[in-house]
């Protein structure tokens, strides 16, 4: 698996496909902090997003890396369907983890945040990378050419998942208030309710911790389902 995961990334390393995905999202760091003071939640729940929906492009980047036939010749080397379709999922989260790092770290290192900073201001911003970072990943693998054959499909699926997911968070619609669609729907709003209390805020209820959790295991839940599809799927 580490041999896999370790080609799978040098791959697409050499194809250069990140190289607009990463160099929008930085442009978009420096452009957003350019006028300081900022203030600290509101400013990470604004890159957050943006790594949202940068996340969804890396995530087609990289499961469309290889061409078909190539492919097929790794899977058949690899032995594992699920074990290649997992390599690439940890390598789109190795590339989540590293954006939420520096979208994290960035406006420290340059002190471009109103005094106040603390550890918690952190610890909640990383996460809400993250977590968004992970989700992204799980809503896009179903557009991928795995399942969808259109690439330009593929790609609008993508937006579309990504936009409606934004839209159902932000606009509190009365379809969140069923029940069952609540724990259905993409849990994107709990980032944008925890990133709301303001900077003021020393500690970390329970609660939060339990809404970025959901958020997690809503995307591990996605990410299972899309393996053992795939895995089960004959190439047509």
């Amino acid at each position: 698996m580490k041999g896999l995961i370790h080609y799978q990334f040098a791959n697409y390393s050499r194809t250069h496909k990140y190289v607009p995905p990463v160099s929008v999202f930085i442009m978009i760091l420096i452009i957003n902090y350019t006028f300081i003071p900022n203030p600290i939640l509101d400013s990470y729940s604004f890159t957050s997003l943006v790594l949202f929906f940068i996340m969804g492009w890396v995530t087609i980047t990289i499961l469309h890396a290889e061409d078909q036939g190539l492919q097929q010749l790794t899977i058949l080397h690899a032995k594992n369907k699920k074990g290649y379709y997992l390599a690439l999922v940890i390598n789109c989260a190795f590339v989540g983890l590293i954006l939420s790092i520096v979208a994290v770290v960035y406006p420290i290192v340059f002190h471009v945040f109103k005094p106040g900073l603390l550890t918690i201001h952190i610890v909640i911003g990383f996460l809400a990378h993250f977590c968004l970072a992970i989700l992204s990943i799980a809503l896009s693998l179903f557009f991928t050419r795995e399942l969808v054959k259109s690439n330009v499909n593929s790609w609008w699926g993508v937006i579309s998942i990504l936009v409606v997911s934004l839209a159902l968070a932000v606009a509190k619609a009365d379809i969140l208030k069923v029940k069952i669609l609540t724990w259905l729907l993409p849990p994107l709003r709990y980032s944008l309710e925890i990133m709301s209390v303001g900077d003021k805020i020393t500690s970390v209820p329970v609660l939060v911790y339990a809404q970025f959790a959901w958020i997690f295991i809503y995307s591990l839940i996605l990410i299972t389902i899309f393996i053992i599809v795939v895995s089960k799927r004959r190439k047509l």
